[in-house]
């Protein structure tokens, strides 16, 4: 399976994350999976009631065996968390498809 998702450059509060933290965030998909691609910079948007949120993200994709799935959500769940985010977007392609993941 490969699965993509989009880390934001900035928090919530329109603090920028640092470059250290990315660089850190990103070791964590290569050193759990042995491998990632960031695709680049990409602009989103996304609705959550009544807040609009505009964000810069990095696109980040992991190619994995299957069985792995639930260790992805979790990686992604848990950057989500570490960078304050509501949701986090995830991707699975040749397995499930697009889904949200809330993050708690």
């Amino acid at each position: 399976m490969k699965f993509t998702t989009l880390i934001p450059t900035t928090r919530n509060d329109g603090s920028e994350v640092s470059e250290g933290e990315i660089q850190q965030i990103l070791g964590m998909f290569w050193q759990r999976f042995e491998g990632a691609t960031v695709e680049g910079k990409t602009e989103g948007f996304w609705v959550d009631g009544d807040q609009l949120y505009k964000d810069i993200c990095l696109k980040v994709s992991v190619s994995c065996d299957s069985n792995r799935l639930a260790e992805a959500e979790t990686l992604v769940k848990e950057i989500g968390k570490q960078l304050g985010q509501l949701a986090m977007f995830f991707e699975v392609q040749y397995f499930d498809g697009v889904r949200i993941l809330k993050i708690d």
